[in-house]
Order: C-alpha cells, then structure tokens, then sequence
C-alpha cells in the first residue's frame, strides 16, 4: 500500500511540473514505464493474502475493499457475494440487493448471491419478493439450512405463518438445538396464539450456547404477552439498562390483544 501512495504522490509531482512548465524535455521512456506500471498496479485485482487479511479490518475498510475489487472484476461472483456481505454488514441493504441482483444475472444459479439478495430484500422490506428467491434457493441447496431458515421468516413476514412454522420445524429436524430456528419458531406461534408453546421453544432456545439478548429479549416478550412482567423484566434486565426494560415491558403490554400484533413488531433471525 505504502509503495502506491509514492507511486500516485511522485506521478501527481510530475504532472503538476508538466502544468507549471517546470520542464520542457519530454518524458524518459523510464518515467513512462513507471506510469505505465503504477496504472497496471492499481488496476490488478488483490492477492489471496490481502483477501484474507481485510477480513480482520473492520467493516466499513471491508466494504470499501470490496467495492474496489468488485471495480476490478465485475463479472466475478465471488467477489460480488463478499462486496454484498460487506454492504450488509454497514446496514446499506437496498444497495447489498443491487449488487447480488446485478451478478445474478451473470451467475443466476448462484445459491449464494440469491441467499444475500433474500436476506436483503427481507430486512429491506421487500418480503414478498424474497419468497421467490429464497424458496428458489432453498430448492437447489435444501440441505443448507440457513437459507431454510430465511425462507421461514420470509413466510412470516408475509403472514404465512403456518408455512414459517413448517420450515422452522424442518429446521430443527436436522438441528434440535438451533437457537435462532427456536426462536423464530416461537415468535411465529405467538402470532397464532400459542404462546404457551412459543415459551417452552423460547426457554429452549436461550439455553443454548450461541444463544444472545435476542433470544432473550423475545423470550421476555412471550412472558409479557401472557402477562407474565415481572418475569420479563428480570430478563430484560440482563442485557438493558432499567430505563429500556421499562420501555419493552410497555411495548410488550400494549401486543397484549393479539390484534396488535405482526411480525413486524416481533424481531425474528436471519442468520
């Protein structure tokens, strides 16, 4: 990197001579291959080596690497799928769904690009497209299980429920224990007024060791909907400051009609 900043400061150095006719001679057939050479550098698409290091930087260098790349090789599906995870990763979601929907084009049996592009549209809110893809996906890979996953909440977004429940219970066929199938599960069947149900999932879940304050949160959420608050609260604590707990206990009070309820209040996993 340090070798083409001098590369660009020495070739801005003769180009601001050549304006200021700080010389009349013409440029050595050296200097010109030197231009030449710091051009081709720029444009060559980065090592395997710098591939694997810029996953250690942080995600905004992420994205921005991979935007260069994606500059470089556009026609590569790889490198689109990286540059999409990385604008997901920075919450750009909608400009994530352009750039898996453009190489789509070039790849369109790419299970990974039309994962992305899902997942995308789903947190864009576009759900209704991500069905579609998702299920497409699902078809071709139906072994990969995060995409089953995704499927669900598509369906959930949607208000097929029951369609979400299936796919979440085909998740935990091959994977009992999968906290976020748990507990998407359980968000599902509150909407179908199973929330005696949704809790047990919902304890289950949290148990597990991948498990975070997402489970937990909506596992408070379930208690609430029974009117169960204080146990909510004392969950909620365990990850929020008072002051958020008592705003999530109101907000909780005020689903407990089921009327008011929708997927979109509720926060399921995507990944």
């Amino acid at each position: 990197m340090n070798r083409q900043i001098s590369y660009r400061a020495a070739i801005g150095v003769l180009s601001a001579c050549a304006l200021a006719a700080c010389s009349t001679t013409a440029p050595t057939e050296e200097e010109l291959a030197y231009e030449q050479g710091v051009k081709e550098t720029n444009l060559m698409p980065a090592t395997e080596a710098q591939r694997s290091e810029i996953q250690n930087q942080d995600p905004v260098t992420q994205a921005t690497f991979w935007s260069l790349e994606h500059e470089k090789s556009p026609g590569d599906p790889d490198v689109a799928a990286k540059f999409a995870k990385a604008l997901r990763a920075i919450g750009s979601e909608k400009r994530a769904a352009e750039v898996a929907s453009q190489a789509l084009s070039l790849a369109p049996e790419n299970t990974e690009l039309m994962t992305i592009l899902g997942k995308s549209l789903l947190s864009s809110g576009d759900p209704s497209t991500a069905v579609g893809i998702l299920r497409r996906a699902s078809n071709l890979e139906p072994e990969d299980l995060t995409i089953l996953g995704a499927l669900g909440v598509a369906y959930d977004q949607t208000g097929r429920h029951r369609e979400a429940q299936n796919t979440y219970r085909r998740v935990l066929a091959q994977d009992p224990e999968s906290a976020s199938a748990l507990s998407n599960l359980g968000l599902s069947l509150v909407l179908t007024g199973e929330a005696e149900e949704a809790e047990l999932l919902l304890r289950r879940a949290i148990s597990q060791p991948e498990a975070g304050a997402r489970e937990r949160q909506n596992l408070a959420l379930v208690l609430s909907v029974q009117g169960k608050f204080e146990e909510a609260r004392a969950l909620g604590a365990s990850d929020l400051p008072d002051t958020l707990v008592d705003q999530n206990i109101a907000y909780f009070k005020a689903m407990l009609t089921p009327k008011s309820r929708s997927y979109t209040t509720l926060r399921g996993t995507l990944e």
